[in-house]
């Protein structure tokens, strides 16, 4: 069976951020964030994907997914607009008489996939979805209620949410919701009530570490750089090549990915994550934050639930706060800064809660 990785959309809720990279290329954990449904599908047994993505997104995916073994990706760019022109866009690449449909921005275990293609195996419908417990007034793609006769598409007032990947007929689909809606009960649905998330947000991506990471157990790899005088604590995931200096605390959980450098008496704590060859400098504060590959985070710096896009540079002394938390989508978050990929903070900055630069 093959499926279809939706991995073009606008990322609005991501602006400006998204205006410069793809929504699916950011890295969580050393991992581009298509890679969990393509590795959940890969579980689960399918080999052939369809990735259908945007100009800016092709790129850095071709470069980033060349080397993925026993599988084969073919990435399309996307002509259509919105949600059902990805969808026709990619099917116009399927052979098979059933395909998978995913977004490219869930993160889940792997079981939620496996759970997905033993639903479709065993019920014998022809459309299989998972649904999600979300909680009451948070928005998402596909509220559902459930009848008698399979699910109902609503905009309010459920607590059910479609999942984001699903099993579907290759056949002309015009519009993707009215589409499952009119299935009655030739579809079957699951519900998970496990770990899940639908990354559209900021916030999500900070909640995306923290989830992955209570999965994780200390991991230090052997090819690493790590200081007698520094100080790692537990849950705290060390790649290869990274360097910890002099004094460093890394207070997990906390990832430091491959080739990142934490410079001398710097604190990292509280699910962060600094990503592929990122560098932070001397005497820095990094709390519930997400340090993107190749940024740069100056000496004495104090960033909180924040996320440093890709190649971003942020001056010394720079401070980002998350206080007072805040209510977004009915959930109480905090939120520090969004700083987009390649943007230089200057040296002394202070950001305010819920900063977009």
């Amino acid at each position: 069976m093959e499926a279809i990785i939706l991995a073009g959309g606008k990322g609005e809720g991501l602006s400006p951020y998204s205006d410069k990279e793809q929504k699916e290329t950011i890295s969580l954990l050393g991992r581009m964030l298509i890679s969990y449904s393509i590795q959940g599908l890969k579980k689960a047994g399918v080999k052939d994907f369809i990735i259908v993505t945007s100009q800016k997104g092709g790129k850095r995916l071709e470069e980033e997914l060349q080397n993925e073994k026993e599988i084969s990706i073919d990435i399309v760019i996307q002509k259509r607009d919105g949600i059902n022109g990805a969808i026709k866009d990619g099917m116009e690449k399927v052979s098979s008489d059933n395909v998978i449909i995913a977004f490219g921005d869930i993160v889940a275990p792997e079981e939620f996939y496996v759970s997905l293609i033993n639903a479709y195996l065993t019920s014998g419908a022809e459309v299989v979805v998972p649904l999600i417990p979300i909680s009451e007034g948070l928005q998402t793609y596909g509220l559902v209620r459930l009848t008698d006769k399979g699910i109902e598409i609503t905009k309010e007032g459920s607590t059910l949410a479609l999942g984001g990947v699903y099993v579907v007929k290759n056949e002309e689909i015009a519009d993707f919701l009215t589409y499952l809606q009119s299935k009655g009960n030739k579809l079957k649905y699951f519900i998970w009530s496990e770990e899940w998330l639908d990354v559209g947000y900021p916030e999500d991506i900070i909640n995306g570490i923290e989830m992955m990471l209570r999965r994780e157990k200390t991991r230090i790899s052997d090819n690493s750089e790590i200081s007698k005088t520094a100080i790692i604590g537990k849950k705290v995931i060390i790649d290869d090549y990274a360097v910890i200096d002099d004094y460093a605390v890394i207070k997990g959980p906390a990832y430091i990915g491959r080739n990142a450098y934490i410079g001398t008496y710097s604190l990292i704590r509280d699910y962060s994550s600094v990503e592929n060859n990122a560098i932070i400098g001397a005497y820095c504060e990094i709390a519930r934050s997400s340090i993107q590959p190749y940024a740069e985070v100056g000496s004495k710096s104090y960033l909180s639930s924040t996320i440093v896009g890709r190649k971003a540079k942020v001056g010394a002394n720079v401070i980002t706060s998350s206080y007072p938390a805040t209510v977004i989508r009915g959930r109480i978050s905090k939120f520090g800064a969004l700083i987009s990929p390649e943007t230089q903070i200057p040296h002394g900055e202070i950001l305010k809660p819920g900063s977009k630069v």
